[in-house]
């Protein structure tokens, strides 16, 4: 019972953390992780908590970007050069996943029809979440619908996700 409650006190603290930092804390990675290694009886209870955690560092996240967005807005953007940056615009280009998502983020505008977007990105990554959620925030996206969005959108992929990996294993 004790490495139970650990167990799920961890993935919610990974979920606060991978919501933050998503660069340095995947969460998709710590999913297929708990999905092979851990029983079938709690996996479900792991990923819930994974998604309560990721919720409330998105909350985090969307209210700074409410609170800060004059500030965002007065910042120019610098093209990259980086090769690697470079490449994966280009590829993105030639698989249209750039209009799609530009057009995506678009719809964040629209304070309910956002909504769509946020699911989206939640469920596949496209556009990503942690842009999305920055541009929600700054945006007229009601704050309960963007959280409801996400919880359900992360929920249903990591659940698709453990529930694949235990299979395999």
């Amino acid at each position: 019972m004790g490495g139970d409650l650990a167990l799920l006190g961890a993935a919610l603290v990974f979920g606060i953390g991978s919501a933050l930092l998503p660069m340095f804390l995947n969460a998709e990675l710590y999913v297929v992780s708990m999905g092979a290694l851990v029983s079938e009886s709690i996996l479900a209870i792991v990923i819930v908590s994974l998604v309560v955690g990721t919720v409330i560092g998105k909350a985090f996240v969307f209210e700074l970007a409410r609170k800060g967005t004059s500030r965002i807005r007065n910042v120019e953007r610098q093209p990259s050069q980086r090769r690697l940056v470079v490449w994966m615009r280009s590829v993105a280009d030639r698989l249209h996943l750039r209009q799609v998502s530009d057009w995506l983020l678009a719809l964040l505008d629209r304070r309910y029809v956002g909504a769509l977007t946020v699911f989206v990105s939640s469920l596949v990554g496209v556009p990503p979440l942690a842009v999305v959620t920055l541009v929600a925030g700054a945006s007229s996206q009601p704050r309960w619908l963007f959280l409801l969005m996400v919880f359900i959108g992360r929920l249903l992929q990591f659940l698709a996700i453990g529930y694949l990996v235990h299979a395999a294993f």
